[in-house]
């Protein structure tokens, strides 16, 4: 290694922001320079051989996640059925022009709430971008709706998340029972905050200034569309099945059952489904609803923030709350480096098992500060900044859009990770975390 990692770090941070100057400044895509710094930077500065950060470093999770997703959506997108459901959502509402926006919003709840968890993002932005696109309104309030609206009831202890969070509590260290009552009051606790910083965002974008919506009842949906709403609702009850049979029945089957069958598999699926069935021309899916563009930016830069996270971004930011911050900001400071941890490596595999058990040392420690609150300023804010575009949740949205509002996101996406991310230090420090304990 040529230079100290403290170094290295700088480095990193100062080229990705040369980056996407560079970006804006020629209208290019960036995700080839990610890759060119990452090389450089892992590889020449950093110590790592050029195959090991080419196969270490590339993203290959959020690539597959994104293609396997892009393509089964990608057929309800070419036939029409996308379009036709944010129809029957922006014709339910057409009086409401204000009401547009919260449509989204609510569809998110409803999902994540039934059991999707904050993958729900998946179903909900695609139908979204289709109601801004009636509606006129900002399209950056449908990444924050979904990802607002699918955090918000992501945590609830039947969801997904639940059994997701109860073991990164206890491998944080808190015990079952702890663990469980823990992730069940964040659970609820998440509800208003996401709220709240969707109607902050709602506000500063002008979310009521939607076009008056004239149009007539949408026509029926064609045998096609029909068929394809089918196997969306397929693919839907078979990602939540495992999680529902494992929790009644708990058994080493549902378990098996539960740890094998995932939101990819069900996608892979569920797009081969379509394929047999012919709901819509697969070359015209691959080449016209698969985003290379942002795959490349996103992998490209993917590599390049991987750099940092194998060179101890984490570990620096845990020793600055561990030593420097005072009792009354404690909870800001999770939010605010949770949120900061979380625009360059996952928060489920890092950002978590490092701060996490930091929590869990203040609270052995005779702390006052809300167990709760921090807990819940930390796991919400480092998934809000998981908006941005480098990021697999703001990936999967931002794929799910067309071209033209995928060039005008990218970085908006980013600055929006950027205000979210201020939105719950503000509330942080107001105390409104601690509200529920």
């Amino acid at each position: 290694m040529l230079v100290s990692e403290s170094t290295l770090l700088i480095l990193v941070f100062a080229v990705i922001g040369l980056i996407i100057a560079a970006g804006l400044k020629f209208d290019c895509n960036i995700g080839m320079l990610g890759i060119l710094g990452a090389l450089l930077l892992g590889s020449w500065l950093g110590g790592e051989s050029l195959m090991g950060v080419i196969t270490g470093y590339w993203p290959v999770s959020v690539m597959f996640i994104i293609l396997v997703t892009s393509f089964f959506f990608g057929f309800a997108n070419q036939n029409g059925t996308l379009s036709a459901l944010a129809d029957r959502i922006v014709y339910t509402f057409k009086g409401i022009r204000w009401f547009a926006p919260f449509s989204i919003y609510l569809t998110g709840l409803i999902l994540s709430a039934i059991g999707v968890g904050t993958l729900a993002i998946v179903f909900v932005a695609p139908i979204g971008f289709q109601i801004a696109k009636k509606a006129k309104f900002d399209p950056i309030l449908v990444p924050i709706a979904a990802n607002c609206a699918c955090l918000s009831a992501g945590g609830l202890i039947w969801t997904a998340g639940g059994p997701t969070n109860v073991a990164l509590l206890m491998n944080a260290g808190w015990d079952e029972t702890a663990a469980t009552e823990l992730a069940t009051s964040f659970g609820f606790a998440s509800l208003l905050p996401c709220l709240v910083a969707f109607i902050v965002c709602y506000f500063l974008r002008k979310g009521w200034d939607c076009e008056h919506i004239i149009m007539e009842k949408p026509a029926p949906l064609t045998p096609v569309q029909r068929k394809t709403v089918g196997v969306i609702i397929f693919v839907l009850v078979l990602n939540v099945c495992p999680l529902f049979l494992n929790a009644i029945f708990h058994t080493a089957w549902s378990q098996y059952l539960y740890s094998h069958v995932n939101l990819q598999v069900c996608a892979v699926i569920g797009g081969i489904i379509c394929v047999f069935m012919k709901l819509a021309d697969e070359r015209a899916v691959i080449n016209q609803n698969v985003p290379w563009s942002s795959l490349l930016i996103i992998c490209g830069m993917g590599m390049l923030v991987q750099v940092a996270v194998r060179h101890g971004i984490a570990d620096v930011i845990g020793g600055w709350i561990a030593s420097a911050i005072p009792d009354w900001a404690i909870v800001a400071a999770f939010a605010l480096f949770g949120g900061l941890l979380s625009f360059c490596c996952s928060a489920l595999s890092v950002v978590y098992p490092l701060m996490l058990p930091m929590i869990f040392g203040l609270m052995q420690n005779g702390s006052k500060v809300s167990v709760l609150a921090m807990v819940t300023s930390l796991v919400l804010t480092a998934c809000y900044t998981g908006m941005c575009p480098f990021s697999q949740n703001g990936a999967l949205m931002l794929s799910s859009a067309d071209d033209e509002t995928r060039r005008s996101l990218t970085y908006r996406m980013i600055s929006w990770s950027f205000i979210l991310l201020i939105i719950s230090v503000v509330y942080a420090l107001i105390g409104a975390y601690g509200i529920f304990g």
